[in-house]
């Protein structure tokens, strides 16, 4: 924007008036006044400049200064996101270690529960077998020495004069033979060594297919195969065991396995019916309680 000086408007005064030498007083004040007029107004118009020229500079400076402040938020903004990013995958990196070992936890606890339901059972039914069957090798394990072969039995017979029975050596080799098949596989059973116990059971009810431990070798024969997932060998043999040995009293546990693996395979409405009839045909036993309690744990009561 061109302003003019007040010099330049004085000079232009003076040569109006040296132009105009002929001009009356009265037109060279008129014009002196609009000359101070245009002086008044251009001062006005620098204040004017000035004033808008501050203003500019001040609102540039703000800018700047909110420029700035924009920019500082935007870093902040961008370091509390990538700070929360990190937070949150620590977060599921924690999260997923804690629930691998809850998990591995778990396995664990309930492989234990497992095997010493399995131990259990099993020492329960080595007591049972002492208490009520006739204590001779073929009935218990744990008994190996035939009544004929005790040595307390001979000395009382010969004392008494009573005849003792005689023993065949091929009866007395044939039971021996049985106990320690048994005896051995059972020992592998209980060292959890199921793979290997799967195979020394499933020899024993070849060899010995009708004897008082047979029922309880094809029980433990599926348990075997069911800890390993084997569901179509261990049906096959707890199907066997309650098919051949009706009054067996491993009878029930069969039952209850069988229905353990026909949830594990999907097979829900078998489940549901073979625990049903553990209740119904062996009410007072704890393989009915256990019955009880998955079919309201599997929701199929």
């Amino acid at each position: 924007m061109t302003h003019t000086c007040p010099k330049m408007v004085m000079l232009v005064v003076l040569t109006l008036t040296g132009g105009w030498g002929c001009a009356t007083e009265p037109n060279l004040t008129d014009i002196q006044k609009q000359v101070q007029t245009l002086i008044i107004q251009q001062e006005a118009s620098h204040k004017q400049e000035k004033q808008i020229l501050d203003r500019m500079e001040t609102v540039e400076s703000q800018l700047d200064e909110h420029d700035f402040l924009v920019g500082e938020l935007i870093k902040t903004e961008e370091e509390a996101s990538l700070d929360t990013r990190h937070l949150l995958e620590k977060l599921e990196r924690t999260s997923a270690l804690l629930r691998e070992q809850i998990e591995q936890t778990r396995t664990t606890t309930q492989r234990r529960d497992k095997d010493l339901s399995i131990r259990v059972k099993a020492l329960e039914s080595r007591i049972d077998n002492v208490i009520h069957q006739p204590r001779s090798v073929s009935e218990s394990p744990e008994d190996t020495m035939p009544n004929s072969a005790s040595p307390s039995s001979d000395l009382k017979a010969t004392q008494t004069g009573a005849p003792t029975a005689p023993t065949s050596p091929e009866g007395r080799a044939g039971e021996e033979n049985e106990a320690s098949a048994f005896r051995s596989a059972y020992k592998v059973f209980l060292n959890g060594k199921y793979d290997r116990a799967s195979v020394e059971f499933q020899r024993f009810v070849t060899n010995y297919p009708s004897t008082t431990l047979t029922p309880q070798a094809y029980y433990y024969l599926g348990e075997s195969f069911y800890v390993q997932k084997q569901y179509d060998p261990a049906k096959q043999a707890l199907e066997e065991l309650i098919s051949r040995y009706p009054s067996s009293k491993y009878r029930s546990h069969a039952l209850y396995k069988l229905g353990q693996i026909m949830l594990e395979i999907d097979q829900r409405s078998k489940a549901q019916e073979l625990w049903n009839s553990i209740i119904q045909d062996y009410p007072d036993t704890p393989e009915s309680t256990q019955a009880k309690e998955q079919l309201k744990k599997s929701g199929l009561s």
